[in-house]
Protein backbone atom coordinates (compact mmCIF):
# COMPACT_ATOMS: atom_id res chain seq x y z
CA UNK A 1 0.00 0.00 0.00
CA UNK A 2 2.76 2.44 0.94
CA UNK A 3 4.77 1.51 -2.15
CA UNK A 4 1.72 2.01 -4.38
CA UNK A 5 1.12 5.44 -2.83
CA UNK A 6 4.74 6.44 -3.48
CA UNK A 7 4.47 5.35 -7.11
CA UNK A 8 1.23 7.32 -7.47
CA UNK A 9 2.88 10.44 -6.01
CA UNK A 10 5.84 10.11 -8.36
CA UNK A 11 3.52 9.70 -11.33
CA UNK A 12 1.47 12.73 -10.27
CA UNK A 13 4.65 14.80 -9.86
CA UNK A 14 5.80 13.84 -13.36
CA UNK A 15 2.42 14.73 -14.81
CA UNK A 16 2.37 18.06 -12.96
CA UNK A 17 5.85 18.85 -14.30
CA UNK A 18 4.78 18.17 -17.90
CA UNK A 19 1.51 20.08 -17.43
CA UNK A 20 3.39 23.09 -16.07
CA UNK A 21 5.86 23.06 -18.94
CA UNK A 22 3.15 22.93 -21.60
CA UNK A 23 1.16 25.68 -19.89
CA UNK A 24 4.19 27.96 -19.79
CA UNK A 25 5.13 27.33 -23.42
CA UNK A 26 1.62 28.08 -24.67
CA UNK A 27 1.28 31.25 -22.61
CA UNK A 28 4.72 32.66 -23.42
CA UNK A 29 4.44 32.07 -27.18
CA UNK A 30 1.10 33.89 -27.24
CA UNK A 31 2.62 36.95 -25.54
CA UNK A 32 6.17 36.92 -27.01
CA UNK A 33 5.73 40.20 -28.97
CA UNK A 34 4.88 42.19 -25.84
CA UNK A 35 7.69 40.50 -23.93
CA UNK A 36 10.24 41.65 -26.51
CA UNK A 37 8.93 45.22 -26.40
CA UNK A 38 9.15 45.19 -22.61
CA UNK A 39 12.77 44.00 -22.70
CA UNK A 40 13.76 46.71 -25.17
CA UNK A 41 12.23 49.39 -22.95
CA UNK A 42 14.04 48.06 -19.89
CA UNK A 43 17.53 48.00 -21.39
CA UNK A 44 17.55 50.82 -23.96
CA UNK A 45 18.99 53.31 -21.45
CA UNK A 46 22.12 51.19 -21.01
CA UNK A 47 25.03 51.89 -23.35
CA UNK A 48 25.70 49.12 -25.82
CA UNK A 49 22.38 47.29 -26.37
CA UNK A 50 22.30 48.35 -30.04
CA UNK A 51 19.78 51.16 -29.72
CA UNK A 52 19.49 54.71 -28.37
CA UNK A 53 17.79 55.71 -25.09
CA UNK A 54 14.94 57.34 -27.04
CA UNK A 55 14.44 54.73 -29.76
CA UNK A 56 11.28 53.33 -28.20
CA UNK A 57 8.78 55.78 -26.73
CA UNK A 58 5.56 53.77 -26.45
CA UNK A 59 4.12 50.30 -26.93
CA UNK A 60 2.44 51.14 -30.24
CA UNK A 61 5.46 53.06 -31.53
CA UNK A 62 7.82 50.24 -30.52
CA UNK A 63 5.63 47.64 -32.22
CA UNK A 64 5.48 49.62 -35.48
CA UNK A 65 9.23 50.29 -35.38
CA UNK A 66 10.04 46.59 -34.97
CA UNK A 67 7.56 45.66 -37.70
CA UNK A 68 8.94 48.28 -40.11
CA UNK A 69 12.65 47.71 -39.50
CA UNK A 70 12.86 44.00 -38.70
CA UNK A 71 9.67 42.38 -39.98
CA UNK A 72 6.78 40.51 -38.40
CA UNK A 73 8.79 37.50 -37.22
CA UNK A 74 11.13 39.80 -35.28
CA UNK A 75 8.49 39.92 -32.52
CA UNK A 76 9.47 36.32 -31.78
CA UNK A 77 13.24 36.90 -31.77
CA UNK A 78 14.73 34.70 -29.11
CA UNK A 79 11.45 32.83 -28.64
CA UNK A 80 13.05 29.50 -29.51
CA UNK A 81 15.43 29.71 -26.59
CA UNK A 82 12.57 31.23 -24.61
CA UNK A 83 10.50 28.07 -25.10
CA UNK A 84 13.51 25.92 -24.21
CA UNK A 85 13.85 27.99 -21.04
CA UNK A 86 10.17 28.46 -20.20
CA UNK A 87 9.24 24.78 -20.39
CA UNK A 88 11.47 23.65 -17.50
CA UNK A 89 10.96 26.98 -15.70
CA UNK A 90 7.18 26.87 -15.79
CA UNK A 91 7.18 23.13 -15.14
CA UNK A 92 9.40 23.52 -12.08
CA UNK A 93 7.55 26.56 -10.77
CA UNK A 94 3.98 25.33 -11.11
CA UNK A 95 4.69 21.74 -10.07
CA UNK A 96 6.88 22.74 -7.13
CA UNK A 97 4.28 25.26 -5.95
CA UNK A 98 1.73 22.46 -5.70
CA UNK A 99 4.32 20.23 -4.03
CA UNK A 100 5.39 22.89 -1.51
CA UNK A 101 1.76 23.60 -0.65
CA UNK A 102 1.16 19.93 0.07
CA UNK A 103 4.29 19.75 2.23
CA UNK A 104 3.44 22.93 4.15
CA UNK A 105 -0.22 22.09 4.78
CA UNK A 106 -1.32 21.22 8.32
CA UNK A 107 -2.83 17.92 9.41
CA UNK A 108 -6.19 19.03 7.98
CA UNK A 109 -4.57 19.83 4.61
CA UNK A 110 -5.23 23.53 5.13
CA UNK A 111 -2.85 26.41 4.38
CA UNK A 112 -2.50 29.74 6.14
CA UNK A 113 -1.71 32.85 4.08
CA UNK A 114 1.95 32.96 5.23
CA UNK A 115 2.39 29.33 4.21
CA UNK A 116 0.87 30.00 0.80
CA UNK A 117 3.28 32.91 0.36
CA UNK A 118 6.22 30.74 1.44
CA UNK A 119 5.24 27.98 -0.99
CA UNK A 120 5.03 30.45 -3.86
CA UNK A 121 8.35 32.09 -3.00
CA UNK A 122 10.15 28.73 -2.79
CA UNK A 123 8.60 27.63 -6.08
CA UNK A 124 9.77 30.79 -7.84
CA UNK A 125 13.33 30.52 -6.56
CA UNK A 126 13.55 26.81 -7.38
CA UNK A 127 12.58 27.38 -11.00
CA UNK A 128 14.77 30.47 -11.38
CA UNK A 129 17.93 28.82 -10.07
CA UNK A 130 17.52 26.04 -12.63
CA UNK A 131 16.97 28.20 -15.72
CA UNK A 132 18.77 31.53 -15.22
CA UNK A 133 21.49 30.96 -17.90
CA UNK A 134 18.82 30.41 -20.55
CA UNK A 135 17.09 33.63 -19.50
CA UNK A 136 20.34 35.58 -19.90
CA UNK A 137 20.89 34.13 -23.38
CA UNK A 138 17.29 34.96 -24.33
CA UNK A 139 17.81 38.58 -23.35
CA UNK A 140 20.92 38.86 -25.52
CA UNK A 141 19.11 37.32 -28.51
CA UNK A 142 16.14 39.66 -28.12
CA UNK A 143 18.31 42.76 -28.64
CA UNK A 144 18.62 44.29 -32.13
CA UNK A 145 21.95 43.93 -33.98
CA UNK A 146 23.26 41.22 -31.67
CA UNK A 147 26.35 39.32 -32.92
CA UNK A 148 25.05 35.84 -32.16
CA UNK A 149 23.97 33.15 -34.61
CA UNK A 150 21.75 31.36 -32.16
CA UNK A 151 21.32 30.26 -28.56
CA UNK A 152 24.24 27.81 -28.48
CA UNK A 153 26.53 30.29 -30.24
CA UNK A 154 25.50 33.05 -27.82
CA UNK A 155 26.13 30.89 -24.75
CA UNK A 156 29.48 29.73 -26.13
CA UNK A 157 30.64 33.25 -26.99
CA UNK A 158 29.57 34.62 -23.63
CA UNK A 159 31.38 31.86 -21.75
CA UNK A 160 34.54 32.28 -23.86
CA UNK A 161 34.77 36.08 -23.96
CA UNK A 162 33.08 37.08 -20.69
CA UNK A 163 33.54 33.99 -18.57
CA UNK A 164 31.07 31.32 -17.49
CA UNK A 165 29.86 33.62 -14.73
CA UNK A 166 28.34 35.90 -17.41
CA UNK A 167 25.55 33.35 -17.86
CA UNK A 168 24.60 33.95 -14.23
CA UNK A 169 24.65 37.76 -14.33
CA UNK A 170 21.81 39.17 -12.29
CA UNK A 171 21.03 35.89 -10.50
CA UNK A 172 20.98 37.40 -7.00
CA UNK A 173 18.54 40.22 -7.84
CA UNK A 174 16.55 37.70 -9.87
CA UNK A 175 16.13 35.45 -6.84
CA UNK A 176 15.33 38.47 -4.66
CA UNK A 177 12.81 39.66 -7.23
CA UNK A 178 11.13 36.34 -8.03
CA UNK A 179 10.49 35.34 -4.42
CA UNK A 180 7.97 38.12 -3.64
CA UNK A 181 6.54 38.01 -7.19
CA UNK A 182 5.84 34.27 -7.12
CA UNK A 183 4.60 34.48 -3.55
CA UNK A 184 2.12 37.25 -4.34
CA UNK A 185 1.08 35.76 -7.66
CA UNK A 186 0.32 32.23 -6.45
CA UNK A 187 -1.12 33.25 -3.11
CA UNK A 188 -3.42 35.94 -4.54
CA UNK A 189 -4.60 33.56 -7.27
CA UNK A 190 -5.43 30.87 -4.71
CA UNK A 191 -7.08 33.26 -2.26
CA UNK A 192 -9.23 35.01 -4.86
CA UNK A 193 -10.41 31.64 -6.18
CA UNK A 194 -11.09 30.43 -2.65
CA UNK A 195 -13.17 33.53 -1.99
CA UNK A 196 -14.92 33.25 -5.36
CA UNK A 197 -15.87 29.59 -5.22
CA UNK A 198 -15.79 28.81 -1.48
CA UNK A 199 -14.46 25.37 -2.42
CA UNK A 200 -17.92 24.31 -3.53
CA UNK A 201 -19.12 26.15 -6.63
CA UNK A 202 -18.27 24.84 -10.11
CA UNK A 203 -15.30 26.70 -11.52
CA UNK A 204 -15.45 28.83 -14.65
CA UNK A 205 -12.51 29.00 -17.07
CA UNK A 206 -13.44 32.55 -18.03
CA UNK A 207 -13.53 33.65 -14.40
CA UNK A 208 -10.22 31.90 -13.76
CA UNK A 209 -8.65 33.73 -16.70
CA UNK A 210 -9.69 37.03 -15.09
CA UNK A 211 -8.37 35.91 -11.71
CA UNK A 212 -5.06 34.86 -13.27
CA UNK A 213 -4.71 38.18 -15.05
CA UNK A 214 -5.50 40.16 -11.91
CA UNK A 215 -3.11 38.23 -9.67
CA UNK A 216 -0.30 38.42 -12.22
CA UNK A 217 -0.71 42.15 -12.77
CA UNK A 218 -0.76 42.85 -9.04
CA UNK A 219 2.37 40.81 -8.36
CA UNK A 220 4.26 42.17 -11.38
CA UNK A 221 3.47 45.79 -10.56
CA UNK A 222 4.73 45.45 -6.99
CA UNK A 223 7.96 43.71 -8.04
CA UNK A 224 8.69 45.41 -11.37
CA UNK A 225 11.61 47.61 -10.16
CA UNK A 226 13.53 44.49 -9.09
CA UNK A 227 12.93 42.97 -12.52
CA UNK A 228 14.33 46.07 -14.23
CA UNK A 229 17.47 45.96 -12.06
CA UNK A 230 18.13 42.31 -12.89
CA UNK A 231 17.67 42.97 -16.63
CA UNK A 232 20.15 45.83 -16.49
CA UNK A 233 22.68 43.63 -14.67
CA UNK A 234 22.36 40.92 -17.32
CA UNK A 235 23.61 43.35 -19.98
CA UNK A 236 27.10 43.04 -21.42
CA UNK A 237 29.66 45.24 -19.70
CA UNK A 238 29.98 46.53 -16.16
CA UNK A 239 27.35 49.26 -15.98
CA UNK A 240 26.70 48.59 -12.29
CA UNK A 241 28.84 47.12 -9.50
CA UNK A 242 25.95 45.36 -7.78
CA UNK A 243 22.18 45.61 -7.35
CA UNK A 244 22.45 48.40 -4.77
CA UNK A 245 24.64 50.41 -7.14
CA UNK A 246 22.14 49.72 -9.94
CA UNK A 247 19.28 50.97 -7.77
CA UNK A 248 21.14 54.15 -6.79
CA UNK A 249 22.31 54.87 -10.34
CA UNK A 250 18.88 54.38 -11.92
CA UNK A 251 17.29 56.50 -9.20
CA UNK A 252 19.82 59.33 -9.66
CA UNK A 253 19.84 59.37 -13.47
CA UNK A 254 16.30 58.35 -14.39
CA UNK A 255 14.16 58.76 -11.30
CA UNK A 256 11.22 56.51 -10.42
CA UNK A 257 10.27 56.23 -14.10
CA UNK A 258 13.56 54.44 -14.77
CA UNK A 259 12.42 51.49 -12.68
CA UNK A 260 9.16 51.22 -14.59
CA UNK A 261 10.40 51.37 -18.18
CA UNK A 262 8.31 48.91 -20.16
CA UNK A 263 5.75 48.60 -17.36
CA UNK A 264 2.80 49.24 -19.69
CA UNK A 265 3.97 46.55 -22.12
CA UNK A 266 4.65 44.23 -19.22
CA UNK A 267 1.22 44.81 -17.68
CA UNK A 268 -0.51 44.21 -20.99
CA UNK A 269 1.58 41.06 -21.42
CA UNK A 270 1.14 39.73 -17.89
CA UNK A 271 -2.67 39.75 -18.00
CA UNK A 272 -3.07 37.18 -20.81
CA UNK A 273 0.17 35.35 -20.05
CA UNK A 274 -0.53 34.62 -16.40
CA UNK A 275 -4.18 33.93 -17.11
CA UNK A 276 -3.42 31.48 -19.93
CA UNK A 277 -0.68 29.77 -17.95
CA UNK A 278 -2.75 29.22 -14.80
CA UNK A 279 -5.84 27.98 -16.64
CA UNK A 280 -3.78 25.85 -19.06
CA UNK A 281 -1.97 24.23 -16.14
CA UNK A 282 -5.21 23.28 -14.43
CA UNK A 283 -6.66 21.97 -17.71
CA UNK A 284 -3.51 19.94 -18.45
CA UNK A 285 -3.50 18.43 -14.95
CA UNK A 286 -7.10 17.37 -15.40
CA UNK A 287 -6.37 15.99 -18.87
CA UNK A 288 -3.39 14.00 -17.58
CA UNK A 289 -5.36 12.62 -14.66
CA UNK A 290 -3.48 14.26 -11.79
CA UNK A 291 -5.28 13.57 -8.53
CA UNK A 292 -6.44 16.90 -7.07
CA UNK A 293 -5.24 17.63 -3.53
CA UNK A 294 -7.16 19.73 -1.02
CA UNK A 295 -4.42 22.39 -1.21
CA UNK A 296 -5.02 22.82 -4.95
CA UNK A 297 -7.49 25.53 -5.95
Amino acid sequence: MVEAKKQSNVLDSSRMFFAGGMAGAIARTCTAPLDRIKLLFQVQAVAGPGTSPTAYTGVGQAGLKILREEGFLAFWKGNGVNIIRIFPYSAAQLASNDTYKRLLADEHHELTVPRRLLAGACAGMTATALTHPLDTVRLRLALPNHPYKGAIHAATMMARTEGLISLYKGLVPTLIGIAPYAALNFASYDLIKKWLYHGERPQSSVANLLVGGASGTFAASVCYPLDTIRRRMQMKGQAYRNQLDAFQTIWAREGVRGFYRGWVANSVKVVPQNAIRMVSYEAMKQLLGVKKAKTDT
